[in-house]
């Protein structure tokens, strides 16, 4: 595999502190590790673009500042095929198509060019920026190093949410409608300590949308053994979906249908939810994840 040689100054040194237990690199500094071991193991016609997508856009005020980027892109050989990899939540910022370019991500985020695909929305007395781009051409899972723990403690919580409430309307929609429940348990942020237990005693987890597409806490539930409960609007975006079947591990529903989810729970075969999210976690690592995009480079 050819790894394209990009100027240094798209892989900027950063050490990230979302979310706040990780190691500080994101993904795609992970990722580039993982490909540098094993390039001339793997045999594909695509060329790897090694750039730290999130980094440059965090560092370059949030993908505003990056004109000298977009000027790489664009001077990208038209006639060859290209991979990269990327956490950002709204993927790649582009100002021109890219057609050549397959994108592997971990926030749901492709192509797109920022002044269409980030809105300004109003919602209960908030206005929030939200994402609603386009998807990539591959969904991988939103996770860190160190991967989330897996306590191996009892479960004494039905369902749980532990979090910030005003990134998604959603989010607010799901506090105000299943807070009457008593089996359902909202708390305000307490910190990782407190967050990673709550998240293990779990049966089940809220895991709403917020500005981007997905979230950490869907694969932190699963990486700790807890049912996820992804609410989306607007795109569902579920990694390895030709590879698993989410049903058999997940409840999925829309934010529409958030009233009717006490009824949905009542119907879910928690036991064998419970196994067989025992049998998928190993997937759901990054060992996982790079032998999925290793397998769909090597089918093209």
């Amino acid at each position: 595999m050819i790894i394209e040689n990009v100027p240094s100054i798209f892989q900027p040194s950063y050490k990230s502190n979302y979310p706040g237990y990780s190691s500080g690199l994101n993904m795609e500094e992970i990722f580039y590790e993982f490909f540098i071991k094993e390039k001339d193991t793997i045999i594909t016609e695509y060329i790897y673009l090694p750039i730290f997508w999130t980094s440059y856009y965090v560092l370059n005020n949030y993908g505003e500042n990056i004109n000298t980027l977009l000027q790489y892109l664009n001077k990208l050989n038209k006639n060859k095929k290209y991979f990269t990899i990327v956490q950002y939540a709204s993927g790649i910022y582009i100002d021109e198509p890219i057609n050549n370019l397959t994108v592997f991500s971990a926030g749901g985020g492709g192509l797109n060019k920022k002044e269409e695909s980030v809105r300004e929305e109003l919602f209960f007395n908030l206005k929030r920026h939200i994402f609603h781009g386009e998807i990539s051409n591959y969904s991988i899972p939103l996770i860190c190093y160190p991967l989330f723990p897996n306590l191996n403690i009892n479960k004494p919580l039905y369902c749980s949410f532990m979090g910030r409430y005003d990134t998604h309307k959603c989010r607010i929609i799901m506090k105000n409608e299943l807070q009457k429940y008593d089996n359902f348990k909202f708390y305000d942020s307490l910190g990782f300590n407190q967050y990673k237990e709550i998240l293990n005693k779990s049966i089940f987890t809220l895991a709403p949308r917020g500005y981007g597409y997905t979230s950490f806490r869907i694969y932190e539930a699963i990486l700790a053994g807890s049912i996820p409960i992804y609410i989306w609007e607007n795109k569902k975006i579920i990694p390895f979906k030709e590879e698993l079947n989410w049903n058999e591990f997940s409840v999925i529903i829309e934010e529409k249908d958030i009233m009717n989810l006490p009824n949905i729970l009542k119907n879910c075969n928690i036991e064998k939810m419970q196994k067989k999210i025992q049998e998928v976690r190993e997937i759901f690592t990054f060992e996982g994840t790079y032998n999925y995009i290793k397998q769909k480079l090597l089918l093209k």
